[in-house]
C-alpha cells in the first residue's frame, strides 16, 4: 500500500511540476534570446556555418536572416513568410502568418536583420487540406483492403483475444500465488520455475514482435526511399533532356515548366517541385500546395545550405511528416541550374497490411508454444523438485531404526545433495546409537554409585556395632548392649530395605496410562492422609471435594500429590509457624493444582537440578520423588513447575481436560 501511494504521489508531483503552455513559451523565448546573441556574434565574425549550426539546434525556434537584397538564410521551410511583421527591435509580438500563429522578434546584426519566430499554433492540424493539395499521397488508400488482408486481420484479432485471455489468466494465477505466499521469495521452487519460464517466453515473444514490426517498418521505409530516389533520378534525366541548352532557370525560360512537371508527375506517380539556385520555388506539379499557404516557397534549408545536395530526408507540414527526395537540376553540360524536390507519403496502410500478415503467421505457433511451455514447465518443475520433496518428506518422517535413504540414480546437483543426505543419515544413525549406549552406561554408572553410596552409609555403623558386640561378649552388661545394638541394626536394615524398594520402584515405574480421573477426589484423599504428619504441620485444602475431572493416570496421580505434600512437610520440619495450602482451580482447558508452603525456599544454586533423578538435599532421601512425579505428569500430557523465594515454595501441576 505504501508503494502504491508513493507512485501516485510521484505521478501527481510530475503533473504538478510539468510546465504549462505559458511557461513553455517563456522558456522558448528565453532560449531564443540566448541563441540570437550567439547568431549575432557569429555574423559579426562572418562565420555563416556557425549561424546554420546554431539555428538548427532547436527546431521549435525558426530563424530568417535578411540583408539589403532580401532573404539570405532560413532555418525552416514549414512557415509561410509572404508578409513580414513590422516589429520594433528586441520586442516580442504575436503575429499571424499564412499557416501559423507565432511570437516574433527582430534583432539587428550589422548589415543583417534577424527575425526569430516561435510558433504557438499551426493552422494545419489534419490531413484533409494536405490531401486536397498533394496529387500522390498514399496516406489513405482509396482502394478497399483485399479479402486476404481482411481475413488476416480477423485472424489476428481472434489470436490476440486468445493470447490476451491466456495472459490475463496466467497473470491472475501468478498474482494470486504471490499474494498467498506473501512475496516471490516465499514461493515454492516449483512455482518459481513455472512463473519464470512463462515470463521468459512471454517477454521473448513481445521482444520478437516489436523487433519484427520495427524491422518491417524500417524495411518498408527503406524500400520507399530507394523507389523515391530512383524516381528522382528518372525525373532528373527527363528534365535534363528538356532543358538541355539552358544556362539557368528564370521565369522567362521556364514558362512551361509547370506543365512539364505535371506530365512527369503523372508518369512517375509523384509530386515534383523545382527550385532555382537561390532556393526559391520556380515551378511545381502541385502549385496549390503553395497557393494555399501550406508551405513557404523556400527550399529545405538543411539541404540547401549543406554540401550534399542529393539526399532523401523527412520534411514536415504542421504536424504531418513525409519523405522528400532532393537532387540537383543539371543542363546538358552537367552544370547545376536548380534543384528538384519530390515529396512522398509513406503508406501507413501498407505497413499495417505487412504487420497483420506477420502477426497472422506468428501468433498461432506462439500460442501453441506458450501452452506447451506451461505444460513443460509443470513437468520440468515437478521433475526438478521431486527429489527435494522426497528429501523433505524423509526429513519430516526421519526416525531411528528405519530406512531413511533416498534413491536417486542421477549424478547431477540433486544427486550430490541426496548422496550427502544419505551419508549424514548413516552417520546420525551411528552417532545416535553410540550416544544411547553411552547415556545408558552413564545412567547405570550413576545409579550404581548412588546405590553404593546409600547402602554404604548404614553398613559402616552396622559393622562397628557387630565388632563392639564381639568384644563385649561375656561382659556383665552384654545383654543390655545387645538389646540396644539389635534395635539399631533392625532400623538400619529397614533403611536398606527402603532404599532398595525406592530404586526398584523407579527402575520398574509402569507406563503412564491416561484416562478421565476425578482430580478433586484424588487430591482430598492425599491431603487427608498427610494431615496426620509426624510434625503436626497443618494442611489446608481449598477447592471442591469431587466432581472436577482431568486426564491423568488413575493409579499414579495420587503418588504425585503425596510426593509434593511430603516435600512440603519436610521443608517445614522444626518450624512452629509452618503452614501448607493446597488449592484446586478449574481453568478453561485444564486443571491447576498448587501446593504451597511457607518454608525457607529452594536455594538458587540447586533450582535447575530439582527434577533431576538421584538429586536430594536430605540425608535420608533418594532424590527420586520429584523425578517420578514429573515423569507421571508429563506422561499425562501435563506440566509441573515451581515458584520459590525466601518466603516459601509453590509447586504447580497442570492437567489437561478431556477434549
Amino acid at each position: 500500500m505504501k508503494k502504491i501511494l508513493s507512485i501516485v504521489f510521484f505521478l501527481c508531483l510530475l503533473v504538478a511540476c510539468k510546465p504549462s503552455a505559458e511557461r513553455q513559451l517563456a522558456l522558448l523565448k528565453s532560449e531564443a534570446e540566448q541563441r540570437d546573441a550567439q547568431i549575432v556574434q557569429a555574423l559579426e565574425q562572418g562565420n555563416m556555418d556557425s549561424v546554420v549550426a546554431i539555428s538548427l539546434q532547436n527546431t521549435k525556434i525558426l530563424y530568417f536572416l535578411f540583408n539589403q537584397n532580401g532573404l539570405v538564410y532560413w532555418s525552416s521551410r514549414s512557415l509561410n513568410v509572404k508578409q513580414l511583421p513590422d516589429v520594433k527591435y528586441s520586442e516580442w509580438v504575436e503575429y499571424d502568418f499564412a499557416n501559423a500563429r507565432a511570437q516574433v522578434r527582430w534583432t539587428q546584426a550589422g548589415w543583417y536583420n534577424l527575425m526569430t519566430v516561435v510558433p504557438t499554433e499551426w493552422h494545419i492540424n489534419g490531413l484533409d487540406e494536405i490531401e486536397r493539395s498533394f496529387s500522390y499521397q498514399p496516406i489513405r488508400d482509396s482502394q478497399q483492403p483485399t479479402s486476404v488482408w481482411q481475413s488476416a486481420r480477423v485472424r489476428v484479432r481472434v489470436y490476440l483475444f486468445i493470447l490476451v485471455a491466456l495472459c490475463v489468466l496466467l497473470l491472475g494465477i501468478a498474482v494470486w500465488m504471490l499474494i498467498s505466499a506473501h512475496g516471490f521469495r516465499n514461493l515454492r521452487l516449483r512455482q518459481k520455475i513455472q512463473i519464470l519460464l512463462c515470463a521468459l517466453v512471454f517477454f521473448s515473444f513481445v521482444y520478437v514482435i516489436v523487433s519484427l514490426m520495427r524491422f518491417e517498418r524500417q524495411h518498408y521505409e527503406e524500400q520507399q526511399r530507394e523507389n523515391l530516389q530512383e524516381k528522382c533520378h528518372y525525373v532528373q534525366a527527363a528534365l535534363k533532356s528538356l532543358y538541355y541548352l539552358n544556362l539557368n532557370l528564370t521565369s522567362q525560360n521556364t514558362s512551361g515548366l509547370n506543365v512539364d512537371l505535371r506530365d512527369l508527375g503523372y508518369t512517375y506517380g509523384a509530386d515534383i517541385h523545382v527550385y532555382d539556385l537561390n532556393g526559391r520555388l520556380l515551378a511545381s506539379s502541385t502549385p496549390e500546395l503553395f497557393e494555399h499557404g501550406l508551405l513557404t516557397r523556400l527550399m529545405d534549408p538543411e539541404v540547401y545550405f549543406s554540401k550534399q545536395k542529393t539526399q532523401v530526408r523527412y520534411e514536415q507540414i504542421g504536424t504531418v511528416r513525409y519523405l522528400a527526395a532532393f537532387t540537383e537540376f543539371y543542363n546538358g553540360a552537367d552544370v547545376p541550374i536548380g534543384y528538384i524536390v519530390m515529396p512522398f507519403f509513406i503508406s501507413e496502410n501498407d505497413i499495417a497490411i505487412e504487420v497483420d500478415n506477420i502477426m497472422a503467421r506468428l501468433l498461432p505457433p506462439y500460442i501453441v508454444v506458450l501452452v506447451l511451455t506451461l505444460l513443460l514447465s509443470h513437468f520440468a518443475a515437478r521433475a526438478i523438485t521431486q527429489p527435494i520433496q522426497r528429501l523433505i518428506d524423509k526429513m519430516q518422517h526421519f526416525a531411528l531404526g528405519k530406512d531413511n535413504h533416498i534413491k536417486y540414480n542421477y549424478q547431477d546437483e540433486l544427486g550430490e545433495l541426496v548422496h550427502h543426505y544419505n551419508h549424514l543419515a548413516d552417520e546420525l544413525e551411528t552417532a545416535t546409537r553410540r550416544l544411547i549406549r553411552s547415556e545408558r552406561e552413564g545412567a547405570w554408572r550413576t545409579m550404581a554409585r548412588q546405590i553404593a553410596h546409600e547402602i554404604n552409609n548404614p553398613l559402616t555403623p552396622m559393622k562397628l556395632t557387630v565388632q563392639q558386640l564381639q568384644r563385649m561378649h561375656g561382659s556383665p552388661d552384654f545383654a543390655e548392649k545387645f538389646a540396644k545394638a539389635s534395635a539399631m541394626l533392625v532400623e538400619q536394615i529397614d533403611n536398606l530395605s527402603r532404599i532398595a524398594t525406592s530404586f526398584s520402584t523407579f527402575a520398574k515405574l509402569p507406563q503412564v496410562v491416561t484416562s478421565e480421573v476425578d482430580i478433586a477426589e484424588k487430591l482430598t484423599q492425599a491431603v487427608a492422609l498427610q494431615q496426620n504428619n509426624p510434625f503436626n504441620i497443618p494442611i489446608r485444602y481449598v477447592g471442591p471435594d469431587s466432581g472436577l475431572f482431568a486426564m491423568a493416570d488413575r493409579e499414579q496421580i495420587g503418588q504425585v500429590f503425596t510426593n509434593l505434600l511430603k516435600n512440603a512437610v519436610q521443608a517445614l520440619e522444626g518450624r512452629e509457624d509452618g503452614d501448607i495450602i493446597v488449592i484446586l482451580k478449574d481453568l478453561d482447558a485444564e486443571v491447576e493444582v498448587s501446593v504451597s508452603d511457607n518454608g525457607p525456599g529452594i536455594p538458587a544454586d540447586i533450582r535447575p537440578k530439582i527434577f533431576t533423578p538421584n538429586f536430594t538435599t536430605k540425608s535420608t532421601g533418594t532424590g527420586l520423588g520429584l523425578a517420578i512425579s514429573k515423569n507421571i505428569v508429563e506422561g499425562s500430557d501435563g506440566r509441573i513447575c515451581f515458584e520459590t523465594s525466601e518466603k516459601g515454595t509453590i509447586f504447580l501441576v497442570y492437567l489437561q481436560k478431556k477434549v
